[in-house]
């Protein structure tokens, strides 16, 4: 149950993810030189902090209340180990599209 529960809460932590991810090319790794910024992005981060902050700290709640539930239905032999394999299994989607370009020939 937590496996299959953690691996869709990942699909639905893809768009976060994503915004998130944008959001770091656009601003402070492109005020680093790392990258550079999205030529049409011209609105500055409010936008940005408006939609960004919601959609994550949701996620999280949604995350962590979800995953309180299931640590009280696991064994206690495996309690331990319950967070990293929520964890693990919640980056799993984001983790396998890097991994499937590579393997298609996209990059």
């Amino acid at each position: 149950m937590t496996v299959a529960a953690n691996l869709c809460l990942g699909v639905v932590g893809l768009v976060p993810f994503f915004l998130l991810m944008l959001f770091l090319i656009n601003f402070p790794l492109a005020a680093l030189g790392l990258t550079s910024r999205e030529p049409t992005e011209n609105d500055g981060m409010f936008p940005w902090a408006v939609v960004l902050t919601p959609l994550l700290l949701g996620f999280c709640a949604l995350w962590f209340l979800a995953n309180l539930g299931l640590r009280n239905l696991t064994p206690a032999e495996h309690a331990r180990r319950h967070w990293w394999l929520a964890a693990l299994l919640t980056s799993a989607p984001a983790l396998s599209l890097p991994v499937g370009a590579l393997v298609s020939g996209s990059f």
